[in-house]
């Protein structure tokens, strides 16, 4: 049945409303955010957003290593899944603890050197960091536990969950902000909120795996493949970002920051593509991991081809509208200067969104068949020989320069993990060598 792709595409479905229902709540609730609170405070919130996704780091990819180790241990019948799922649940715990103390201690560095932040928002900004702080754990608790979900193909549950946690995210800030919370009782509620929807998740995932025991003494040598498979995913959460932003920081720096403008516009929203193959891999991959768990590899082929062909289907319009009339659209969205200066970078984008969409399977194939570290190598590779490519293109071509560095960098990884990924699926013995995450950089 792990084979089957249509409960795979039946999770994909509920990955991409799980996706879809916050942004458009995030669409509604901004406009009423940024009218009560005021660009200043809005600001600030949104930079309490962004550290509060970046502290995720703390991770160390926990979370897809749990999904991994916890669908193997399933599809195998192991006896050792209740060891994964507790010691998943107090790594993370640690790990954000340790995060929070290192936030707690940064708020004044971030108020008062990093971000330029008005005196009289000052005592406001460091209490709101530090209070975000503090959402470090139950954040990262919530991962994991979302990972046990997916990892026992409960994908209905995980997002009945996720929705609401995510669309809480804008609403809490919208109605506080209406009846006039100040900015530190806002972001208390919804630290408040995100450890409620940490109980409720606890009972969801006992409801899913009925035989789950949660246990106090944790076998830390047990967890050698969470944290070998983590370790590597970390590497490429964290050269990833790197390689996205890498382009508009360039930008600013031998362009100027009208152009970072233009540039930002048009990629991040040709970017809102990606939520389509996120969404079909984040079902393929609990689903591979136990299918290589147990030696299926014709298995394994059969979802990658059909990933592939899903992928084709789902992307090619949206890419080909992109690619024709996206000047004529950036003007309807943001005005004839954005359409001016943008029309040509935004069609060499939709070439490369088309082409990194397609490498979200192999990239989700390879990691799922438990090879994180060829990915995190790639990217690593990646980083040295695309900040020359960009700075050439950049100096000379500008705006369309940088979609031209990014989409070029997207076609030589598609291009790489295709050949890869192909190559080990016609490898009979594509399960992970035993020494093959030796090298992973928590292990060292």
């Amino acid at each position: 049945m792990l084979s089957r792709f249509g409960p795979i595409a039946r999770n994909s479905f509920l990955n991409l409303v799980g996706f879809t229902i916050p942004l458009l709540a995030g669409l509604v609730s901004v406009p009423v955010i940024t009218r009560e609170l005021g660009a200043a405070r809005f600001g600030l919130l949104s930079l309490a957003f962004a550290i509060l996704e970046y502290s995720t780091l703390f991770d160390l990819g926990l979370g897809a290593a749990t999904t991994r180790e916890v669908s193997a241990s399933l599809a195998r019948r192991d006896e050792n899944v209740s060891a994964l799922v507790s010691g998943s649940i107090v790594s993370q715990m640690l790990l954000g603890s340790f995060g929070a103390l290192i936030l707690i201690g940064l708020a004044p560095v971030l108020v008062d050197h990093v971000f330029v932040i008005p005196p009289a928002l000052r005592a406001e900004a460091v209490a709101v960091f530090r209070i975000l702080a503090l959402m470090t754990p139950p954040t990262l608790l919530f991962l994991s536990l979302r990972g046990v979900l997916e990892a026992a193909q409960r994908f209905d549950l995980s997002n009945a969950v996720r929705v609401p946690s995510s669309v809480a995210t804008f609403v809490i800030p919208a109605v506080a902000a209406s009846f006039g919370f100040s900015l530190p009782y806002i972001v208390a509620m919804l630290l408040i909120s995100r450890c409620a929807i940490c109980v409720v998740m606890i009972v969801v995932v006992q409801r899913a795996i009925p035989t789950l025991k949660w246990k106090l003494r944790i076998d830390w040598t047990a967890l050698r493949p969470l944290f070998l498979f983590g370790g590597w995913m970390s590497v490429s959460n964290v050269v990833s970002p790197l390689l996205v932003y890498l382009d508009r920081f360039m930008l600013g720096s031998l362009v100027g920051l009208t152009a970072v403008g233009y540039y930002t516009a048009p990629f991040d929203g040709v970017m809102r593509l990606l939520i389509l193959p996120a969404s079909l891999m984040g079902a393929v991959f609990p689903s591979v991991s136990a299918m290589n768990a147990i030696g299926d590899h014709a298995g394994i082929h059969r979802i990658f081809n059909k990933a592939v062909a899903r992928t084709l289907l789902i992307v090619s319009a949206p890419a080909l509208v992109i690619g024709i009339a996206g000047p004529l659209l950036l003007r309807l969205w943001l005005g004839p200067a954005f359409a001016e200066h943008g029309a040509l970078a935004i069609r060499i984008l939709a070439v490369g969104v088309f082409v990194n969409a397609l490498a979200h399977v192999p990239s989700g194939i390879i990691t799922a068949m438990g090879r994180p570290d060829v990915v995190a190598k790639f990217h690593m590779a990646e980083l040295v020989f695309h900040v020359p490519v960009a700075w050439f293109l950049i100096t000379r071509f500008g705006v369309p320069g940088a979609a031209a560095a990014w989409t070029f960098r997207v076609i030589v990884d598609a291009t790489v993990l295709f050949i890869t990924s192909l190559r080990m699926l016609r490898d009979q013995h594509a399960p992970v060598p035993p020494d093959a995450l030796q090298a992973s950089p928590l292990m060292r």
